[in-house]
């Protein structure tokens, strides 16, 4: 049989891993429940541990008893933690041996008793599992006994803790001799060489590294203590790192000896068991077991069980379970209650019973059956004419109280004797003489009553009197209900005295406040006059029906409305039959939805509840401006910005300039840019459609330079009707203008065009200017890196110049002296600021343009000239930023210069038509056509662009025969100064 224990100290320990499951001990030993002993060789003690020792074969020992398999024959694993019932009945799950089938444990076989054997029993299970099966279950079936009731209780009979104990240390013993023991942290298996610690509480046995990195986990700071849990129990432990001792705590580190169990000293026990007689066994895992001494007499509580002698440890009393039956306080009835100790509970029989004055009647217990209702008794006293005023008692209610023998020759108040003496006249205020019936009214006296008040601690305050001395008159001060404010009060007020104002503390819902008056539970949300009575009523989580609970805190609970009506799944194709609590959810359904949508497009998604999901559907949608058509956009986005400008016509005449929108635009906060009436510039103000321009003195910048261009000058045009287009000298060369001549290197023989030529001849001081600082920038890169490799220079600015000089500039550095450029605006309008640099491939052209401008007469230097830029073939660029990028588009390879086009174009002649065709199939990777094609790769700032970012070019071919078509003729500044006039020839300017 199964005998099922408990074992107090022993708790459920934790299975981190699932790995290990519960199953019933079964209690080994026979009818007189002694455990044998062996001789240990090496100590020559007692031990009583079964399957301690084994040969060096691996023979079991024949005292094995601990059978814990399971009828399947299925290993049960780590013992847990077992709980005793409040009856002392036992119920345990247990650890078993980490074992299967396949361990190589011996276990006793039907008839054969116990046999030693070599070998494992891996291969004798595995060949025979059928045997092995019945085998096992007979042996546990004839082996297992319960233990016989010795003289001692029922509840301290076999099947005790202490016979739990015994096995609970052998399945270690085993378990941790064998090496099949399992650690809870790394859930590998705990060698007999492996140093470990045992819990104390649960007993459980763990790597000694493993505890040790538990504990450093459970502890963010160092120190000689530490707090942790341990894996098993959960039991918290502070106290010093784990160490590797043996069992009973003697000896640090044991060594591993073949004699005795592993980890074990091989000493005797002596660890403290609750009583005077320490454990004699040898050091041994597990909980020692219960001492064996004998004790004095015992018996259960009510008398009916008793035995002559009882084991050390075992309660001397305890509950047989039957009815106790003594004789209760009241002697009527006898105590109902199973055995138990001390005095009997009071009788619980009650009755209907009377006071002591017999007006009221009351349910009371049986022996309290006497009571007084604490009213005034009423009863008739022997004097006829008066009633008892005494409250409700027991017994006579005695003789009157004004009786002349009881009351005596007293006053009213008692305050002055011998009152029927014609001496005590003149002290009393009703003199009567000698009293002889209780009838006859008292003697007064002149003195204040005194007398002491029923219901409070004042003193009558009237004259000596007959009778009760009525309700207290004092003035006291009491607090209000809420105790907040005091009221002075009669004291005989029974009334509670209110304030006005409110409570408003919160009440136990947390929700409502509390609006009495003067409430007396104020700042007290627990107090019984705040407990909230109001319906909660917020909806439930089934969404059909509101809570109907008391106000209160937290989530409301479930809707427990039943439906008996089937759920449905939105398509209707798995359902839950009833009844079903509301608020079910609808069962999981697999299949599509394929519901349309609003947008048109049919919903992805599987079946489901409400509404659908967004819709992910790429699709084609016009900008919120109408200016492009957006791509791939999400359905469910709508229409959006395409982040370009808005562009639309304002009323005033220019663009809107914010970003692409829907409705009306905003009022134009561009400048007015009318041309002005007395100048060439641009009106400033704030648009103003509808009305003129402010006739004030012009505010744009305008500069004049030298002829050198190195001293430029700022002013204000200053031009309105009193100074219409105001003329102002140019500036002169001053001294510092003039800079020395540099030996120049010999340089490349070069021509230059003959439009070039004519610009430079009108400007030749600035032409020298330009000559000599590309020669110092030359001559400087020279002298800081001589025989080494150049490094990068930095950019030199130029002087401001206009729009002339500007091309003049880039043209003669790019082309002829091969420097870099770069060029930006200048505050001032239709002025730019131009940076220069020398290139590796920089050279010094020869002759310079300033020798030829200054030549006498054209034909010393017409070989270095070529024709004017006008009919030879061209590459057309839109979309540019600044010229220079058409010299880094093309190249210098063939390329004769570069000139401004309209609106914002620049145009780039070449010196053959099929070096143009090249080019533009290099930039395009396209043959050419009539139309503009976008250049592939970076857009005009650099970066990578859509393709209306990047720039475009045409290539126009000079035609051989035939009508040739109209070229647009070069500009200087229609680039940027579209407002200035353009001049017919180069002499105009």
């Amino acid at each position: 049989r199964c005998i099922q224990h408990s074992f107090p100290g022993m708790s459920e320990p934790a299975d981190p891993a699932g790995k290990h499951s519960e199953a019933p001990v079964k209690n080994q030993g026979k009818g007189n429940g002694k455990r044998r002993s062996q001789k240990n060789s090496g100590k020559g003690s007692t031990s009583s541990w079964r399957a301690v020792n084994r040969d060096q074969e691996g023979a079991s020992s024949a005292n094995w008893r601990a059978v814990n398999r399971d009828p399947e024959g299925a290993s049960s694993t780590n013992w847990r933690a077992v709980n005793r019932d409040p009856e002392g009945a036992s119920s345990a799950t247990t650890a078993d041996a980490q074992q299967s089938p396949q361990d190589g444990d011996r276990r006793w076989a039907p008839g054969k008793g116990a046999k030693n054997g070599k070998g494992k029993g891996k291969s004798r299970n595995k060949h025979k599992a059928g045997e092995t099966k019945d085998a096992r279950v007979s042996s546990v079936q004839e082996d297992t006994h319960i233990v016989e009731s010795r003289q001692v209780p029922e509840s301290a009979s076999a099947g005790t803790p202490a016979d739990l104990a015994i096995l609970v240390a052998e399945r270690l013993a085993q378990q941790l001799s064998r090496g099949s023991y399992d650690c809870m942290i790394c859930l590998g298996k705990v060698k007999p060489s492996n140093p470990i610690w045992s819990c104390t509480q649960c007993w459980a046995a763990f790597h000694l590294k493993c505890i040790k990195s538990w504990v450093r986990r459970c502890n963010s700071a160092g120190g000689l203590e530490f707090n942790w849990a341990c894996p098993g129990c959960r039991y918290n432990w502070v106290d010093r790192m784990p160490e590797y001792t043996c069992y009973c705590k003697k000896v640090p580190e044991p060594e591993l000896n073949p004699h005795w169990l592993a980890h074990s000293c091989g000493e005797v026990c002596e660890r403290n068991r609750g009583c005077p007689h320490p454990c004699p066994e040898l050091c041994h895992p597990g909980p020692c077991p219960r001492c064996t001494a004998v004790g004095g007499p015992g018996s259960c509580h009510c008398g009916r069980e008793r035995t002559e002698t009882s084991r050390c440890g075992d309660p001397r009393q305890w509950s047989c379970g039957s009815t106790c039956g003594r004789a209760l306080s009241c002697g009527h009835h006898f105590c109902k209650a199973r055995c138990h100790t001390g005095p009997c509970p009071p009788c619980a029989e009650t009755s209907l019973e009377s006071c002591f004055c017999g007006k009221n009647q009351e349910q009371r217990l049986c022996g309290h059956v006497n009571f007084s209702c604490h009213k005034p008794c009423g009863s008739r006293l022997e004097c006829e004419e008066h009633y008892c005023e005494r409250e409700c008692h027991p017994g006579d209610c005695g003789l009157c109280l004004r009786d002349p023998g009881r009351w005596g020759d007293r006053c009213a108040c008692g305050k002055i004797t011998n009152c029927s003496h014609e001496s005590a006249r003149s002290r009393l205020l009703r003199f009567v003489g000698e009293r002889r019936r209780c009838a006859q009214p008292l003697a007064l006296c002149k003195q204040i009553c005194g007398k002491r008040h029923e219901r409070c601690s004042h003193t009558c305050e009237k004259l000596c009197h007959e009778g009760p001395c009525g309700q207290c008159a004092t003035k006291v001060q009491r607090n209000c209900r809420c105790v907040r404010t005091k009221r002075e009060v009669v004291c005989s007020e029974v009334d509670d005295v209110l304030c006005h104002q409110v409570c408003r503390t919160k009440k136990t819902c947390g929700n409502h406040k509390c609006e009495a008056v003067c409430c007396e539970g104020f700042n007290d949300r627990n107090h019984e006059a705040h407990i909230c009575l109001q319906v909660c009523g917020r909806p439930l989580s089934c969404g059909n029906h509101t809570c109907e609970d008391f106000c209160h805190l937290g989530n409301c609970p479930p809707c427990r409305v039943v439906l008996h009506e089937a759920v449905f799944c939105a398509c209707g194709k798995n359902s839950i039959e009833p009844p079903v609590v509301c608020g079910t959810e609808p069962p999981q359904c697999d299949e599509p939805c394929a519901q349309p949508m609003e947008c048109g497009h049919t919903c992805p998604a599987k079946c489901h509840q409400g509404d659908h999901p967004l819709c992910y559907e790429p699709v084609d949608r016009p900008c919120i401006g109408g200016h492009t058509q957006m791509k791939n956009v999400p359905c469910h986005v709508g229409p959006m910005s395409c982040g370009q400008a808005c562009g639309k016509q304002l009323p005033c005449g220019h663009s809107c300039s914010s970003q692409c929108h829907s409705g009306d635009c905003k009022a134009c906060t561009k400048p007015c840019g009318a041309r002005r009436v007395h100048c060439s510039h641009n009106c400033q103000a704030p648009c103003h459609a509808g009305s003129q321009c402010e006739d004030a003195p012009c505010r744009c910048k305008v500069k004049q330079a030298c002829p050198c261009g190195q001293r430029v000058e700022e002013r204000s045009c200053g031009a309105f009707s009193g100074l219409p287009r105001p003329q102002f000298a140019a500036p002169r060369c001053l001294a510092s203008c003039e800079r020395p001549s540099l030996q120049l290197p010999e340089g490349e023989v070069v021509k230059y065009t003959a439009d070039l030529l004519q610009l430079a001849m009108h400007n030749r001081r600035y032409v020298q200017m330009l000559e000599d600082t590309f020669a110092a920038l030359m001559s400087k890169g020279r002298a800081e890196a001589p025989g080494r490799t150049p490094q990068v220079p930095s950019m030199q600015a130029l002087p401001p110049c206009d729009a002339s000089r500007r091309l003049l500039a880039i043209e003669y550095a790019r082309l002829h002296w091969r420097f870099k450029t770069a060029t930006k605006s200048d505050v001032a309008e239709g002025w730019w600021q131009v940076q220069v640099a020398p290139a590796s491939s920089s050279r010094v052209p020869r002759p310079l343009l300033s020798e030829i401008a200054g030549a006498s007469s054209m034909s010393a230097v017409s070989s270095h000239l070529l024709p004017a830029l006008s009919s030879q073939p061209c590459l057309r660029f839109a979309g540019l930023k600044s010229v220079d990028e058409v010299y880094d588009l093309v190249g210098l390879e063939g390329l004769l210069g570069v000139r401004p086009g309209d609106a914002g174009e620049a145009i780039a002649f070449l010196e053959r038509g099929a070096l143009g065709a090249a080019i533009f199939k290099k930039l395009t990777s396209q043959e050419p056509g009539q139309e503009f094609i976008s250049v592939r790769g970076q857009s005009a700032w650099g970066q990578p662009g859509a393709s209306a970012s990047r720039p475009r070019v045409k290539l126009e071919q000079t035609l051989t025969s035939g009508p040739r078509a109209p070229r647009p003729k070069p500009q200087l500044d229609a680039w940027e100064s579209k407002e200035e006039a353009v001049p017919e020839n180069w002499e105009d300017m």
